[in-house]
């Protein structure tokens, strides 16, 4: 039984035939007002009341914060229910995201979640990504996936739409729900098997236009991130599956991130000619120079991996610790360093069909000796010729180029101890190898210089670390620095156009018509990604501190409720009104808390949940009829009248 109207004045939902035992009462039964007013009772918030551990010294990860303040829950591993609070911070990002995709001429869209498994079999992705993917079928057996991104989807339909040059350059975006069957989800939202995600597609007919549509919207990324006001590095990145050759990375620094940036060391004012600027994704950091003065070493270690055919064994030898040598004398200064795979793959190339990755290394030594085909096998005794199709087993060693000389007395021998160290089946039969059989060998030390240089340069094999030589300048040390990716933007090129065939008219200046591929951009930012990245940087001692262009409430009226003394709830709601009024640009962004609870408590949850600005109607102004207004980034507080309520909102608000 509903009693009341339905407009200005509270809905109690009275509840009849109650168990005897049941220990609700009535005026425990939650109300419901519809006077038009944001109220924080009409809300779901399920904020956990969960007291600090007073011993507990390690700061809560922000996921267990989200969840506390209530802005979403786990629902499975990897998926996760977005609350009212989290829903209303992801809207305002994506509200960011809109007025900056409207700047540069982007038109929305929402494409399927369900993606034609063929199409991706026609680009190779199908296979490449393999259980990324959420693969099923429908009733008649056709099979479908869960979209990870949507490079074929669009330009499938591009492609069927578009068919003159006059119709380009094309912007189109999305903010979608993505699927990637992350084998280990971890870190609440910065990588889940379910998130939001905003991505952009471009179309040009050629290679300049495409590389001006690059810059354009390079430059609606910064401003997104400079709005939010989010420290930021734009790294150079690989292209990885997506394709293409021209790449960037958005990242933030976090000390427990999953990426590590290098950066150039060199400040404006220091050296010779400009700053260099250089910053990169480690996975691909050009090639560093060798800089022997730069390290002493020790300990050589000794890395191995296998062709794709398993019969290139590739020996790698690095130096396992380096220490600067500006180090003081006694100073612990020893980082432990490790192979850089990418660099070996470089340098071993397409032999034996390339490098096999991810392979453990005593897996490596394994498949190459159950493999083994001695070169004396594979020779034809009539001809002395090697046999069509046979390929014998060989061993590729490559040297770092700070070892070349010696170090510490290592000695490189044809059977090193360290072989032993990986547990291999039947150590004694790669001893034999070694001893009896002649394995033909190649040794490497050096590769092509710089493009425009004819000298070959010694080999860096370990990935960077802070105090390489930047690889840009060559003067300044790198700095390696923790991250998580916000953002990626990659020019495709004709990565996709070419497999699916996405062609446009054109007209050359004697009026001759062709066909060209589209080229294509693709461009992402981590919409769910980016509510924890915002939450992590910008937190504190007491809670979350957004950025006001996308915090949950620009403002919180709170007042002192029944618990609290003197109730003050209709003067609050005055105040609520008056804001209103003098700051219609507030629209939908003032919440009043008329729970029945403390002043302290609804400030300490506010301060938890992080509004922009709290508004306080207490004591003061009982007293002196002041209303104070604290600010939650900065701390600062003013004691305001009604009157001059409006004003100083605007000013901290704007």
């Amino acid at each position: 039984m509903v009693r009341g109207s339905l407009i200005g004045r509270p809905v109690r939902v009275r509840l009849f035939n109650v168990c005897a035992r049941c220990s609700y009462r009535h005026d425990l039964v939650r109300r419901l007002t519809t006077d038009g007013r944001t109220r924080m009772s009409n809300l779901w918030l399920p904020i956990s009341k969960t007291k600090p551990n007073p011993k507990e010294e390690v700061q809560e990860d922000v996921h267990a914060l989200l969840v506390k303040a209530g802005y979403i829950r786990n629902a499975y591993p990897g998926v996760f229910h977005m609350l009212p609070l989290g829903l209303r911070v992801q809207d305002k990002i994506e509200k960011l995201i809109d007025r900056n995709m409207r700047a540069i001429g982007a038109s929305k869209t929402a494409l399927p979640s369900l993606s034609a498994h063929s199409l991706w079999q026609k680009t190779g992705r199908a296979d490449k990504m393999g259980k990324e993917l959420f693969q099923l079928k429908d009733r008649h057996g056709t099979n479908y996936l869960l979209g990870p991104t949507h490079e074929e989807e669009i330009t499938t339909l591009v492609s069927s739409t578009v068919t003159s040059y006059k119709q380009l350059p094309l912007r189109v975006y999305q903010i979608t729900r993505k699927y990637r069957d992350e084998r280990r989800p971890r870190a609440g939202l910065l990588r889940g098997r379910e998130f939001v995600m905003k991505d952009l597609y471009t179309f040009d007919y050629s290679t300049e236009a495409a590389l001006n549509t690059y810059n354009d919207i390079v430059g609606a990324y910064r401003s997104i991130f400079n709005e939010l006001g989010l420290p930021y590095l734009v790294a150079e990145a690989d292209s990885g599956n997506m394709g293409g050759n021209l790449s960037h990375e958005y990242h933030y620094e976090c000390s427990t991130g999953e990426d590590t940036v290098l950066s150039c060391s060199g400040k404006e004012g220091e050296g010779e000619g400009e700053i260099c600027g250089y910053t990169a994704n480690m996975e691909c950091v050009e090639s560093i120079p060798v800089r022997k003065e730069n390290w002493e070493t020790k300990e050589t270690k000794i890395w191995y991996g296998v062709s794709k055919d398993r019969k290139v064994l590739v020996k790698a030898y690095y130096p396992g610790y380096v220490k600067h040598a500006s180090a003081e004398v006694g100073e612990d200064g020893w980082h432990k360093r490790e192979v850089n795979p990418r660099v070996i793959q470089s340098v071993v190339g397409e032999e034996g069909g390339g490098l096999e990755v991810g392979m453990e290394e005593a897996s490596a030594l394994n498949a190459w000796e159950d493999s083994f085909t001695s070169f004396n096998d594979t020779l034809d005794t009539t001809t002395g010729q090697i046999k069509e199709g046979e390929t014998y087993s060989r061993i590729i060693k490559i040297y770092d180029g700070h070892i070349l000389d010696g170090d510490g007395g290592s000695k490189f021998s044809t059977f090193s101890e360290h072989e032993e160290d990986f547990g291999a089946e039947s150590q004694s039969v790669i001893k034999q190898f070694y001893a009896d059989k002649k394995i033909p060998s190649v040794v490497r030390t050096s590769v092509d210089g710089k493009e425009g240089e004819d000298d070959r340069t010694p080999i860096f094999l370990c990935k960077p670390i802070t105090g390489d030589i930047c690889p840009k300048c060559e003067d300044n040390k790198l700095v390696a620095t923790k991250t998580t990716e916000l953002g990626h933007t990659f020019y495709l090129g004709t990565r996709y156009s070419d497999p699916l065939r996405a062609y446009v008219g054109i007209v050359n200046e004697e009026g001759v018509q062709s066909q060209v591929r589209l080229q294509m951009g693709c461009y992402g930012i981590g919409v769910t990604r980016l509510i924890a990245a915002i939450a992590e940087l910008l937190r504190d001692e007491k809670g979350l501190c957004w950025p006001k262009v996308v915090a949950p409430y620009s403002v919180a009226v709170v007042y002192t409720g029944k618990k609290g003394g003197n109730d003050m709830s209709g003067t609050a709601e005055e105040v609520y009104d008056s804001i209103m009024q003098g700051n219609r640009w507030l629209e939908d962004d003032v919440l009043l808390d008329d729970r029945d609870e403390s002043v302290a408590r609804k400030m300490k949850e506010a301060d938890m949940i992080g509004y922009s600005t709290v508004v306080v109607v207490g004591s003061k102004y009982e007293e002196d009829k002041l209303i104070e207004v604290q600010e939650r980034r900065t701390g600062r507080k003013h004691m305001v009248t009604m009157d001059e309520l409006s004003q100083k909102l605007e000013e901290i608000l704007d």
